[in-house]
């Protein structure tokens, strides 16, 4: 029994001890967006500012901000959708699909997993320009999609796995039509997967650097990732108003996976038995 209890107060205290490494940059940045603009170069420096201020958040959420924030909002949730919608279809079809040339497509699909951004995003590049897409919304979505859209297919597969076959049959033998089983039986039991897969690519989506900053060259296009460039000039940094926009950036994120953990959790895992 004291055994027990010793390895529990271990666990415990080695828990606590990576949820302070994990933390500490976010109180960090959060104590450094309060601060006012001498403050984050005061020595010694304080881990909580003496005179905690919100003239950065006033100040970096100007217009500039609000649109880089709707270029951001626009861009992720079409990306959201087009992939899971494509990614739902393509899984559905490699699971319940008894071809040898299934086998090799998934097999391409985990292989495309494995190309980093920048090996990819030249021909991306060539390819918007010759459509004519740079410096528009399609330009990201399209580069995002192609990014998001191996991982996607891989995820949800791994679930559809899961899910008894049997189902299926038994309302087809009632009468419904394919399309029918798909919609009303297939779909709604996928939702954690579904949940899981949207959470993973908008988190990806949100974030993304390379791309938006290569395929937007005007302010009224640029993503928030992009824009908190803004307060990096050529003779300093705005550290006050930086991470005011980084945290702001951060939140919407935050808040979703907060209220969604549980699907994001189920969904990997039953991802990660099969596939």
């Amino acid at each position: 029994m004291k055994q027990t209890r010793f390895t529990r107060l271990v666990l415990m205290l080695l828990q606590l001890l990576l949820a302070a490494a994990v933390l500490l940059p976010f109180f960090w940045m959060f104590s450094v967006s309060l601060k006012p603009a001498t403050e984050p170069f005061a020595i010694p420096a304080r881990l909580w500012p003496s005179s905690p201020t919100i003239d950065n958040y006033v100040t970096a959420f100007r217009p500039e901000f609000r649109t880089y924030f709707f270029n951001s909002l626009v861009v992720s949730l079409s990306t959201v959708v087009i992939t899971v919608t494509l990614g739902l279809l393509a899984a559905y079809s490699f699971t319940r699909a008894q071809l040898t040339a299934i086998s090799a497509l998934v097999g391409l699909v985990v292989l495309a997993q494995m190309f980093p951004h920048s090996a990819i995003i030249i021909p991306i590049y060539k390819m918007m320009r010759g459509a004519g897409l740079l410096n528009t919304y399609w330009s990201l979505i399209l580069a995002y999609v192609s990014v998001t859209l191996p991982v996607a297919i891989w995820m949800l597969r791994g679930f559809l796995l899961k899910l008894p076959a049997s189902i299926e049959e038994s309302a087809a033998v009632d009468g419904a039509t394919p399309m029918r089983v798909f919609w009303d039986i297939v779909v709604p039991l996928s939702r954690p997967g579904l949940i899981a897969t949207a959470v993973y690519v908008l988190i990806v989506t949100w974030q993304e650097f390379l791309f938006a900053l290569s395929f937007t060259s005007t302010k009224d296009m640029r993503t928030l990732p992009v824009g908190l460039n803004d307060f990096i000039g050529q003779y300093g940094i705005r550290y006050g108003e930086l991470m005011a926009s980084s945290v702001m950036v951060s939140l919407p994120v935050m808040a979703i996976f907060f209220f969604l953990q549980r699907y994001f959790v189920a969904g990997i895992t039953a991802g990660a038995v099969k596939g």
